[in-house]
């Protein structure tokens, strides 16, 4: 009688949750609907920082009765950031330390959520070269200054006690990561360190390369904290406070695209090229690779806060000179 009884209660709690959720996001389509046909400016980049949004391309881009998404897809942060800054965006998709670096400065930007985890790898033609510790005397080969992978290769250098530009060099002569990866496949540069796509890319065509270092791997072993958050979703101070329910729809219809995409490469691959953002040849094998996740801003946060922080004690202006505060998360 008493396992009766306690079955009972538990179905009468689930079913007033699952009540008052659909209540709740019944009452939120309601007063998003209030707020008349809204147009939703997001941008994101070319490459995998993008890849997570194309299943808001679907549909042609109407994610709800009244919010339709228009998709902006760029070659780099730049322009980006430059269009956030001037209110040309309501969101975007950004690498994490663009968006605190963006906040620390002043500009009217939240962090929303995690789109994207850590998806680095050091890759090598160089037999003799097995880990971190055989770089001594090496030149690793990096696609660009101060960004992520520049950073996580100095944090990794020194957490392998070795020292840039003493024990290991760092090479930024080719910027481009897609040039980066052939110059590898044809045997021009023997050590990178490159994101996906273009690791996936460059083993599949050039099986003598190998994986020296998982740098999420070494990142966990050296902070105790699980993937770092690469990408985050953010959106404008203006558009959420004029627009407080339609921002949200998109928030939801954005972890409804992170699931297609990981669900469908096939897919995903075709809409991916059909936006700008890569070639679907190259996008469809990369994508189980891609961590691409959707983590709310304030789930992730601790996360965020142990990525902030070693940047911060390794390079103070890679997140803007100071740790965003707790007003930075939504």
């Amino acid at each position: 009688m008493k396992r009766t009884i306690r079955i009972l209660l538990t179905m009468m709690v689930m079913l007033s949750l699952s009540g008052l959720l659909f209540a709740q996001a019944s009452y939120e389509q309601r007063r998003a609907a209030d707020e008349g046909s809204v147009t939703v400016k997001l941008a994101v980049m070319q490459g995998p920082t993008g890849f997570s949004s194309v299943g808001l391309s679907r549909n042609g881009g109407k994610v709800s009765e009244n919010v339709t998404v228009e998709l902006s897809v760029f070659p780099s942060p730049t322009e980006v950031i430059a269009r956030l800054t001037n209110g040309e965006l309501d969101m975007a998709a950004l690498p994490s330390n663009t968006a605190a670096i963006l906040y620390n400065k002043g500009v009217g930007v939240k962090a929303a959520a995690v789109v994207g985890e850590g998806m680095l790898s050091v890759l090598s033609t160089d037999p003799s070269v097995q880990s971190v510790s055989d770089l001594v005397g090496a030149t690793v080969s990096v696609p660009g200054a101060n960004g992520t992978p520049d950073q996580m290769a100095r944090m990794l250098i020194a957490a392998a006690g070795l020292v840039v530009d003493k024990d290991v060099m760092l090479d930024y002569s080719v910027s481009a990561p897609a040039q980066l990866a052939q110059m590898v496949i044809g045997g021009k540069k023997s050590i990178a360190i490159l994101p996906e796509p273009f690791v996936t890319m460059v083993m599949k065509q050039n099986p003598s390369v190998k994986v020296v270092a998982d740098v999420q791997r070494l990142w966990s072993e050296v902070t105790g904290a699980g993937n770092y958050p690469m990408s985050v979703l953010v959106v404008s101070d203006a558009f959420r406070s004029k627009y407080p329910y339609a921002w949200k729809q998109v928030l939801s219809a954005y972890e409804d695209s992170v699931a297609w995409v990981n669900a469908s490469p096939a897919d995903a691959g075709a809409a991916i090229e059909a936006v700008g953002i890569m070639k679907a040849a190259m996008a469809v094998p990369a994508i189980p690779n891609c961590a691409l996740v959707f983590r709310t801003a304030q789930d992730a946060k601790a996360d965020m806060d142990t990525y902030f922080k070693t940047l911060f004690d390794f390079s103070p202006s890679a997140i803007g000179g100071k740790l965003p505060d707790e007003a930075f998360y939504l």
